[in-house]
């Protein structure tokens, strides 16, 4: 088995400096643009190409993190964004937009994928699905288990890279529109605000602590991770020097088999930022309230190690040097490593000297003057005629040409030309021009039975709903029925389980006219196949949609698309894209999570729903439903959006079906709000609305 590879975070050179002085095999970094770390300082182009060449010349490898969701006016800037970096090895790229993926696999097809966390990966079925895009590594989800990471592994032979040490977010990453719904600032984007640090009920419910795996390092190698992944892209040298040494040292002890943790060392891990205390996140429990910092998301106690110090000295290639001067021929220079050597003819002719000819010790002395930087000269030879001479800056200019063609040649084989093409060109597609449907997404069977009877053209219906009640004989009103698949598959033995839920596909298909189902991540694409699914596949909100080369990705698998509700109405006017599901009310998810609010503040009760509220410290209260069948929570926006009079916007993306969300509403409420917009539908020029309390999104504002 290969050695695991130790990635480590850094925001500028200083970062990069220290993760390579530490001992990282990688680093993975951004630039200013894209990065889900928008933050931090980042680099610039230029700086990007010094740092791979530094990086190469030691054996190291540099990942570029592009993870954000690209609107459609920006896929047009990733070729430049790209190609120089390509050009000079980059060696793989991190993405979280499907879109992206499928450009970037026809732009520079020698270009490693690796999928982010933010993808939200959970099952082999979804890594399928991107192994088919051509993407070669995939970063899970932090919440899995690591039997399920290991499962993974054994069922797809992907490489799996997992975070070992840093913060943790309490969603599930990329399923979080908090920070979006609440300031504008967007998660997708790299410009979370972290209102998940707030308090909340006086407490701070959904902050976890901070992730330290040093102790099971040993079961998470023999698990097959090929890479352990350092968070910290916002910190500073001292922490990426800090953090890396440490697993570093303690994965080389593993590798000699002598591993055991000292405890000053893991409590000196610890004291490099600890946010309320250390977990071991989710590798060995599902959820608990130990994951949670309840006093305070802080970094500061008595014992942080508040290390500023910057790290510089960028790791030195040892080299040797063997230098021919002759009279009458041109000097010959070769410099050369334990695996390497290079040789390089000058155009410098040594002249003949009476008075001052040149000794072996003045040229060793100016050849091991290195001057390039991280270049150190161990040691010089010399073959030189006797009586001749060379000045210092000729010795200079010797050694120069010789070091120069050493690096150059021992770059080439990361060198690339150019990426394949400048970029293909989104699909043209015909304006929807069919019937738009009315569809009423429901989340109790009080709701289920009051939209069975409005005048709603289909229902969307939570598919354990369905297989649980195929005895009630339900009458559905001649409605079109959708079947809701959960917010997250996970191999872990619930109803949320691969298993689980093709018997309930199954068994809904049998039972019912099923005209189509709704899904939330990749991983039910492949569900629906292996279950036999026939019929319409929506693909909801947490489905990003971006731009139209990811509309175009999931088209080409039959999936129709959420309208994005993080666009403002002017892109998602030019976006050019017609014919999807678009919400008009309800409150929108902002958070999936393992973790269970239910149980931090009153205990797992394991089986069944359970909703409440939150109070923020503003008094606003986020609605949320703790599914303890699936063993998932999903929090709710504390103000429900309601976009039914924005008819102008309507009539220009034209979606085949406007979707009502019912979340915690009664079933008369359901009933009411349903016959108010049909009511009120009537006159396309109604300003009406129907609730006195709502947003309209990101309808006017957008996300940056």
């Amino acid at each position: 088995m290969s050695k695991a590879e130790l990635l480590a975070p850094a925001q500028d050179f200083d970062c990069f400096a220290a993760a390579l002085n530490a001992g990282a095999d990688a680093v993975y970094l951004g630039l200013d643009r894209f990065s889900a770390r928008a933050g931090a300082t980042n680099f610039t182009q230029d700086e990007l190409i010094r740092a791979l060449d530094i990086a190469h010349l030691h054996g190291r490898k540099i990942y570029l993190t592009v993870n954000t969701l690209f609107k459609d006016h920006e896929t047009d800037m990733l070729y430049d964004l790209l190609n120089k970096a390509y050009m000079n090895g980059l060696d793989a790229v991190i993405v979280q937009d499907i879109g992206v993926i499928s450009l970037i696999t026809e732009m520079f097809p020698l270009l490693p994928v690796h999928a982010s966390t933010q993808a939200a990966v959970t099952g082999s079925d979804g890594i399928r699905f991107l192994q088919e895009m051509g993407v070669k590594r995939v970063v899970p989800a932090r919440e899995l288990s690591l039997s399920e990471i290991q499962k993974l592994i054994e069922e797809t032979g992907a490489e799996i890279e997992c975070f070992i040490h840093g913060s943790l977010c309490y969603s599930y990453s990329g399923k979080c529109l908090l920070s979006s719904f609440i300031g504008g600032r967007s998660g997708n984007r790299g410009r979370c605000a972290q209102p998940c640090r707030l308090p909340y009920d006086d407490s701070y419910l959904l902050s976890l602590k901070d992730l330290c795996t040093i102790d099971i390092l040993p079961r998470l190698i023999k698990a097959g991770i090929c890479s352990f992944k350092i968070e910290g892209r916002m910190k500073n040298a001292g922490y990426v020097y800090g953090v890396t040494s440490l697993y570093r040292k303690y994965m080389d002890m593993y590798y000699d088999g002598r591993f055991k943790v000292d405890p000053s060392d893991k409590k000196r891990l610890i004291s490099y930022y600890t946010r309320g205390g250390n977990c071991e996140g989710y590798y060995d429990r599902h959820n608990g309230k130990e994951m949670i910092t309840f006093d305070s998301p802080s970094y500061r106690t008595e014992e942080d190690v508040n290390d500023n110090k910057t790290i510089t000295a960028v790791l030195t290639t040892n080299v040797d040097i063997s230098c021919t001067i002759e009279k009458g021929r041109p000097v010959s220079i070769k410099v050369f490593d334990e695996v390497s050597e290079c040789s390089t003819d000058t155009d410098i002719v040594p002249e003949p000297s009476v008075n001052h000819p040149l000794t072996n010790d003045e040229v060793i002395k100016q050849l091991k003057k290195s001057g390039q930087p991280g270049v150190l000269v161990r040691d010089a030879g010399v073959k030189l005629d006797d009586g001749l001479f060379l000045t210092k800056a000729q010795l200079n200019s010797v050694r120069r040409s010789g070091l120069e063609s050493y690096i150059k040649q021992r770059l080439l084989p990361y060198k690339r030309i150019s990426g394949e093409i400048r970029g293909p060109q989104a699909k043209r597609r015909p304006a929807y021009d069919g019937a738009c449907e009315v569809r009423v997404m429901v989340n109790d069977r009080n709701q289920l039975y009051a939209a069975s009877k409005s005048r709603a053209d289909a229902l969307i219906v939570p598919i354990s709903y369905l297989a649980a009640t195929k005895e009630e004989s339900l009458d559905f009103y001649g409605k079109r029925i959708h079947m809701w698949l959960p917010y997250v598959i996970r191999d872990n033995g619930k109803k949320n389980s691969p298993e689980a839920l093709t018997e309930m596909i199954r068994a809904c298909l049998e039972e019912y006219d099923v005209a189509g189902a709704y899904i939330s991540n990749l991983e039910s694409i492949g569900l629906l196949k292996k279950a036999g699914f026939k019929g319409q596949i929506t693909g909801d909100l947490h489905l990003y949609a971006y731009n139209g080369f990811a509309y175009d990705v999931f088209d080409s698998y039959g999936i129709n698309t959420t309208v994005p509700v993080e666009l403002n109405s002017g892109e998602l006017t030019d976006r050019g894209i017609t014919g999807e599901d678009l919400i008009v009310y309800g409150r929108i998810p902002v958070m999936v999570s393992a973790n269970c609010v239910y149980n931090s503040i009153h205990g797992c009760k394991r089986s069944g729903e359970h909703k409440l509220y939150l109070k923020d410290r503003k008094g606003h209260r986020p609605y949320v439903h703790c599914i303890c069948d699936e063993c998932t929570n999903v929090i709710y926006n504390s103000v429900r959006t309601c976009i039914t009079d924005e008819t102008e916007l309507i009539e220009r993306i034209k979606p085949s079906s406007v979707r009502f969300m019912f979340t915690d509403e009664t079933g008369e409420e359901v009933s009411d709000i349903l016959d108010r917009y049909y009511d009120t539908r009537i006159s396309i020029s109604t300003k009406d609305t129907l609730i006195a309390i709502y947003t309209k999104g990101h309808l006017k504002r957008g996300v940056d």
